[in-house]
């Protein structure tokens, strides 16, 4: 099953502790990878890395923390790398990896069976992580274009949609129930 980044978190939330959130995802579910493929996005000249990871757990973890230290230490910024660990040889028509950093943290997905992300979520748990840093794809809230302004009522009719993870969605609604009944009259 796809499971996507929970944006709220990696995006609206300052002090997201990100790079523990990426080091902690990609041990977990490296343990059941046998690929990688790691390179920067900027500067795109950049070389990138693929092959084997180690069979052996303890240099399997120690790699991917090597790996990581890397990307975070050549990278422009923290969410622009590409990283891909999966348990089949990586090519441009494979399926979706299980671990699937592609360019930047919108595009963050996983493929884990339900067990997996069973234990992964426990594994975040543990680390001090939401358990929900990740959902799955299914319930992404796609609706019409809701911004505002002259283009506004143009673009819905063209098809344009927002899209909104579950936690986004649930302080946006919140945020509109507060705002009107901010709005609403005292009786």
């Amino acid at each position: 099953m796809l499971y996507a980044a929970e944006l709220f978190y990696l995006e609206n939330q300052d002090n997201f502790p990100f790079e523990k959130a990426v080091a902690v995802t990609a041990k977990t579910v490296g343990q059941w990878c046998t690929y990688f493929q790691a390179g920067l996005i900027i500067p795109d000249d950049a070389e990138v890395h693929y092959g084997e990871l180690p069979v052996e757990p303890g240099q399997k973890q120690a790699f991917i923390d090597e790996l990581l230290a890397w990307i975070f230490s050549h990278t422009v910024s923290p969410e622009l790398f590409h990283l891909i660990l999966d348990d089949e040889p990586i090519t441009e028509t494979s399926k979706v990896p299980k671990f699937c950093h592609a360019d930047d943290t919108g595009c963050w997905v996983l493929n884990l069976t339900a067990s997996e992300f069973t234990e992964l979520q426990r594994v975040w748990v543990d680390n001090g992580l939401p358990p929900d840093l990740f959902y799955p794809e299914s319930e992404t809230i796609v609706v019409p274009y809701d911004g505002k302004g002259l283009l506004a009522p143009l673009l819905r009719r063209l098809g344009v949609t927002t899209s909104y993870t579950p936690r986004q969605w649930q302080a946006r609604s919140q945020t509109t129930l507060a705002n009107r009944s901010q709005s609403e009259p005292q009786i």
